[in-house]
């Protein structure tokens, strides 16, 4: 079977008229409106991948890059390193920066608990690389349990210095979690994405194409740091189509 693979940029989503509309939306619905309007006016460029581009994203061009902080969360769904290697860069020469200030992990594996540490495991040793030479600072986990996390602390070489957990559960934060993180100088976070960024089903029924799998999702935030402000947001979707 042949196979394509797409890479999707939204570029800066605060430009676009219709999502920002919706202020109730959750994070899928936005990526989900996003998507359908870049796919709707988009401009795709090579062959495989396939690039399919939203409006490119200016935003560091006329301000001092130290003003800024860039925020990145990829969601994947495989411990491939390359993979995320490959949503790192691509965030990076979207911005057209060579360094990210925040990046968090949200790794969405069907493995058991010792398996899944091994992934996480797996994906750590690339984030160790980039803060090593300088391509990201703060770096950290999402969703993951309170002793997968602590395991995964001990063993690294550059330990993780935020956790994020689902908002929803942000009134049970486990004792355990709490006293390990103000112990270990951890930002403990809340979010509100849901367990699934981008259903595949919706996927599917946004490509009109039943065959195609996520390899991951970026979303990136900009902001001003004197004043806290989001000057930019995106998101990047990358993912593997199969020629049926």
């Amino acid at each position: 079977m042949l196979s394509q693979n797409i890479l999707i940029r939204t570029g800066n989503i605060l430009s676009l008229n219709e999502p920002k509309t919706k202020t109730s939306q959750n994070p899928t619905d936005e990526l989900i409106e996003t998507l359908k309007i870049v796919l709707r006016d988009n401009e795709s460029s090579g062959e495989n991948p396939l690039v399919i581009k939203g409006k490119e994203d200016n935003v560091l061009q006329d301000i001092n890059r130290e003003d800024v902080k860039i925020t990145v969360k990829v969601f994947m769904y495989s411990p491939d390193v390359n993979l995320l290697k490959e949503a790192i860069d691509q965030v990076c020469n979207s911005l057209n920066t060579n360094a990210i200030e925040s990046l968090v992990i949200a790794y969405k594996g069907r493995e058991n608990s010792e398996e899944l540490l091994t992934s996480l495991k797996q994906l750590w040793t690339k984030v160790e690389e980039y803060v090593k030479i300088g391509k990201l600072s703060s770096v950290g986990l999402s969703d993951v349990s309170t002793n997968e996390f602590i395991d995964l602390f001990h063993w690294a070489n550059i330990k993780p210095n935020i956790i994020q957990i689902v908002l929803a559960t942000c009134c049970v934060v486990p004792a355990a979690l709490q006293e390990f993180t103000k112990e270990n100088d951890v930002q403990l976070l809340t979010h509100s994405d849901p367990g699934e960024i981008l259903p595949e089903e919706e996927l599917n029924e946004i490509l009109d194409d039943a065959n195609v799998s996520l390899y991951w999702v970026t979303r990136y935030q900009v902001y001003l740091k004197c004043r806290g402000i989001l000057s930019s947001k995106g998101y990047l979707v990358y993912m593997k189509k199969v020629a049926a």
